[in-house]
């Protein structure tokens, strides 16, 4: 019919643009591939209270007081301190090396140094032998003297007489030293002479009475 309006069909629903499914697919893809990176990275990342590769574990420090001791160092094996040696027979230093208390005197001592007081001492000798193949240091060899059960050190005097050790000794030698202690004379029957050879060595404790005039 002329002049008519053709109907209007009604719209068709809107269709899905074709392929859109393998563009969801690559967004998935992509995400997955995003969670993996961030937990490997999480992974490799230290933890605030882990110890970083390469650090040294607190295990390994060392105790407070303790000492480490280098690989391949000797360990020093520490020496038995020897037992006191009667005051009028020889003693044995170390080997090849020995002293003995040659002479003991009863004297007055003199004080011609600062610190120094006089009073009832006694003058003694010691001799150091040497019988090793090779010489000795005496350079630091120290003589002590202390009295009674309660063990008082002496008080050391240069006069009358003292005279002081060689500082070493050659093979097959004896050298000797004259020391001057001050003991009170009721305070003689038990002395203690101590030969400090050298701090590697235990010292040479001889012991026993003085004279006491």
């Amino acid at each position: 019919m002329s002049g008519s309006t053709p109907l209007a069909t009604p719209d068709a629903p809107d269709a899905e643009p074709k392929h859109a499914w393998w563009l969801w697919l690559l967004l998935g893809a992509a995400l997955v591939v995003i969670t993996l990176i961030i937990v490997l990275v999480a992974i490799q990342l230290p933890s605030g209270g882990s110890t970083p590769v390469g650090a040294p574990s607190p295990t390994d420090k060392p105790t407070p007081g303790s000492t480490s001791t280098p690989s391949g160092d000797p360990t020093p094996v520490p020496q038995a301190t020897p037992s006191p040696v009667p005051i009028d027979e020889p003693g044995t230093i170390e080997p090849g090396v020995t002293a003995s208390i040659d002479t003991i005197e009863a004297v007055q001592g003199e004080a011609k140094g600062p610190g120094e007081v006089a009073g009832p001492a006694i003058r003694f000798r010691v001799s150091i032998s040497n019988t090793t193949s090779a010489a000795i240091d005496l350079g630091a060899t120290v003589v002590t003297v202390d009295y009674g059960a309660d063990r008082t050190p002496a008080l050391q005097l240069f006069e009358p007489g003292a005279s002081p050790l060689a500082v070493s000794a050659d093979p097959g030698a004896t050298v000797t030293a004259v020391y001057i202690f001050t003991v009170p004379v009721d305070q003689r029957g038990l002395v203690h002479i101590t030969v400090d050879y050298t701090v590697v060595v235990p010292p040479l404790e001889f012991t026993g009475a003085v004279p006491a005039a």
